[in-house]
């Protein structure tokens, strides 16, 4: 699962902020990234109550932290992509305040993505069509995973 990603003005965002994030008709909302939602299975997301699919501002790149040596690394996207959350229902914090969980909505890796990311799950990406659904864009191919360290040879 992706764990960081960039917008076009540079700035870099993590799970567990807020991120400004944009409903069909523009309208924005704020969420607090925690987690995914695979995109398999997006249609048992949106079919509970309280839930959205809103989408961030156009991006420039996804981030994935390799979990066995906890090295970050990025993958360039399409021009003028966007990724999809599911927006979950307002609860109270503990302070009182409501806030808004987002899941990202990811899809499974592609080949070239496993063997560089080391990770299953991707971010999915694309665009909002006119009646809400989603136009997905087809990644960029990411770099070829750095060769394995040789060992000693004595």
């Amino acid at each position: 699962m992706p764990h960081l990603f960039r917008t076009t003005d540079n700035r870099v965002w993590k799970a567990s902020q807020p991120i400004p994030l944009f409903r069909t008709d523009g309208t924005e909302c704020v969420g607090i990234w925690g987690g995914s939602a695979q995109g398999e299975k997006l249609k048992w997301w949106l079919s509970k109550p309280g839930h959205e699919l809103v989408q961030t501002a156009v991006v420039s790149g996804v981030a994935v932290r390799d979990d066995e040596t906890d090295e970050v690394r990025w993958g360039e996207t399409p021009d003028g992509v966007r990724l999809f959350f599911v927006l979950e229902p307002p609860v109270l914090g503990k302070t009182g305040e409501a806030y808004r969980i987002a899941k990202m909505v990811t899809a499974a890796a592609t080949p070239a993505q496993l063997a560089y990311f080391r990770d299953e799950h991707f971010a999915l990406l694309g665009i909002f069509n006119p009646d809400g659904t989603i136009k997905t864009v087809e990644p960029l191919r990411p770099p070829d995973p750095a060769p394995a360290a040789q060992g000693e040879l004595f």
